[in-house]
């Protein structure tokens, strides 16, 4: 069970640092206008839901024996 945390915590600070990126990466001048308005909550909203897909796959499923 120890080992299935620090995997979750290894993926949730990668995810996190993805989504950092993400949200405050500098964007071409050339950028629809509507984007910008959507960029940083739909980083947010995916990062959101694959905290939740992880948390899932943590509790419920145990890791597989080999």
């Amino acid at each position: 069970m120890k080992r299935n945390w620090r995997k979750f915590f290894e993926r949730f600070f990668l995810a996190a640092a993805i989504a950092f990126v993400i949200a405050v990466a500098p964007l071409p001048v050339w950028t629809p206008g509507w984007f910008l308005y959507w960029q940083v909550p739909a980083a947010v909203f995916v990062f959101i839901v694959y905290i939740g897909k992880l948390l899932i796959d943590t509790i419920l499923f145990p890791p597989k024996k080999k």
